[in-house]
């Protein structure tokens, strides 16, 4: 099965059973996130980072510069930001008569996260930031990943060649 039909399933499925039971729409929104994170048959990638904030970028660029020889950079400090509002997208899929039609691209479309200080996580949507490709992270955790050496001089390439 495809991840738009599997999605689809498993969003019908919980969008009835909290119909059934009267279930509010935060234990309905979380389950179908719980249930979608933990599938180990289907890897899905959720909040991918696609971004970073100018401040959250030049904390990273001062920290590799001052701890050179560490061969992790510390994350204190900094967050992933969700690009879209989760609990309007969670009204949207569960405050209604029936299921949303094509749920999946409507899910995926708001599912993005920036690397952002965490100062900046209510404001996230009014701020300007860096694009990265999410596949430089692979699947992470809800938490800012490890940023390595490696890792960091590969945002670094990435966000040269954006700016050249």
């Amino acid at each position: 099965m495809d991840k738009e039909a599997y999605f689809q399933s498993v969003y019908e499925t919980q969008f009835d059973l909290g119909k059934k039971t009267g279930a509010c729409l935060s234990a309905q929104y979380l389950a179908l996130e719980a249930f979608l994170q933990r599938s180990s048959d289907w890897h899905y990638h959720w909040w991918p980072i696609v971004g970073i904030t100018p401040k959250a970028w030049f904390i990273l660029q001062t920290r590799a510069a001052a701890e050179k020889r560490n061969r992790m950079l510390p994350t204190r400090g900094l967050i992933r930001a969700h690009l879209y509002d989760r609990v309007a997208r969670g009204r949207t899929l569960f405050e209604r008569e029936t299921p949303l039609p094509e749920a999946w691209h409507f899910y995926a479309s708001r599912d993005a996260t920036v690397v952002a200080l965490t100062e900046e996580r209510e404001k996230i949507a009014a701020i300007p930031w860096l694009a990265l490709d999410p596949e430089l992270f692979g699947q992470q955790s809800s938490n800012v990943p490890t940023i390595t050496r490696k890792r960091f001089e590969a945002m670094q390439s990435a966000l040269n060649k954006a700016a050249a």
